[in-house]
């Protein structure tokens, strides 16, 4: 059985997948009421200001931002140790040292950038404190799409090729840039930013026209973005994957059902409405579980996916996108996600681990991590800036 411990669930953020967050981080700590763990919301306003207080539990709260922040208590974090801070006070968590609460595992929640990238990952580092899910380097080379296809590549797994394209470098010259992606693959075409997720900026291209529209897009989201060949035909098919080195279990595989590129919409808004799509999040979307795959593919899969956590150094619970054609040998990974919306609870149910089993395994696996990292030596007892005797 878990411990009693304090997680603060840290969620939001500068991120254009702002909102999936705040569902992500929903549907966790309603998942944590039924265990000993106590969940300490902490959220990251559009802002980049840090909020903290019991209305953060009220999905309803949300349709007027402004009003709940107004109501919550401001608060930092420093590299000083495992405790939040009133904003512009001396006081802990509460505002007051006497009632200041430290947080024993950071469950960061938030998806895309400042999040899921590392970023938040690094801080925790810094104040020594247990946190769930990635450890900063594989947060920001899986988030890098670039670099995840060639760490990928080097374990042996196949991925769509693609063209790089810098902002930079479109700006001054698309002539030449055309030209590389026209030298490399043919229409139709996806363009993507290099380091977002849920289908953000993402667009389909049949034409000079559409391309041209689509990287610009594409651009206002990040500094780089790709342009792949369309697998046509090929159908989407995810998994998941929990644990950390080689103590590793794979879900069972899903098939989501969507016309064409599947959307920011077809993930998140269902036709029960918004209230509904944020309460269902990820599971709202209208998926096939367990996707209509063949014993065979789906082995090959799920050892696919295990090579690609093991390579990229996952740890906690990610999902793999696959796209595989109607020759199945023929897969390819189309990305990791490190912080996958509703943390992919939806495909572990089916596999026999409740949602609450989920959290609780992912904070255990951060406490397992984080003691075996206070065996490390990070520093040593001598002062060279003392001098050296004569």
């Amino acid at each position: 059985m878990t411990d009693a411990r304090a997680v603060g669930v840290f969620f939001g953020g500068r991120s254009v997948e702002h909102e999936v967050s705040v569902v992500t981080a929903q549907q966790v700590m309603s998942a944590m009421d039924a265990t000993p763990l106590q969940p300490i919301p902490v959220y990251i306003a559009k802002s980049g200001r840090w909020y903290t207080g019991t209305a953060l539990r009220d999905l309803d709260a949300f349709r007027d931002v402004d009003a709940l922040s107004a109501s919550l208590t401001e608060v930092r974090m420093g590299p000083a140790g495992a405790e939040l801070q009133a904003a512009g006070g001396r006081g802990g968590f509460f505002g007051g040292r006497r009632d200041a609460q430290s947080i024993d595992v950071a469950m960061p929640l938030v998806h895309g950038s400042h999040g899921e990238d590392g970023t938040l990952q690094g801080l925790f580092e810094l104040c020594d404190v247990a946190y769930t899910g990635c450890g900063v380097a594989a947060s920001a080379v899986t988030m890098d799409k670039p670099l995840a296809k060639e760490v990928l590549r080097a374990a042996g797994l196949p991925v769509v090729e693609h063209v790089l394209l810098r902002r930079d470098e479109w700006r001054n010259d698309q002539a030449a840039q055309l030209d590389a992606v026209h030298s490399s693959a043919s229409f139709p075409l996806f363009v993507k930013p290099a380091t977002l997720g849920s289908s953000i900026g993402v667009s389909r291209a049949e034409s000079d026209d559409s391309l041209r529209n689509a990287v610009e897009l594409a651009l206002t989201y990040d500094t780089r973005c790709l342009v792949e060949p369309a697998l046509e035909g090929a159908a989407d098919v995810n998994c998941s994957v929990l644990g950390r080195g080689g103590d590793m279990r794979v879900s069972v595989c899903e098939q989501p059902v969507s016309s064409g590129l599947l959307s920011y919409a077809d993930k998140y808004l269902t036709k029960g409405g918004a209230k509904q799509a944020a309460g269902a999040g990820m599971k709202g979307a209208r998926r096939m579980i367990p996707a209509p795959l063949d014993d065979s593919t789906t082995t090959r899969l799920h050892d696919a996916a295990r090579a690609a956590f093991r390579a990229l150094g996952c740890e906690g619970v990610v999902r793999v996108d696959f796209l595989v054609p109607e020759d199945p040998r023929h897969f390819v990974v189309n990305e990791v996600n490190t912080v996958p919306g509703s943390l992919a609870f939806y495909l572990w149910e089916p596999s026999g681990v409740t949602f609450t089993q989920l959290v609780e395994t992912l904070v255990d696996l951060a406490v397992r991590r984080h003691a075996e990292k206070q065996a490390t030596t990070y520093s040593i007892d001598t002062w060279l800036l003392r001098g050296t005797p004569d």
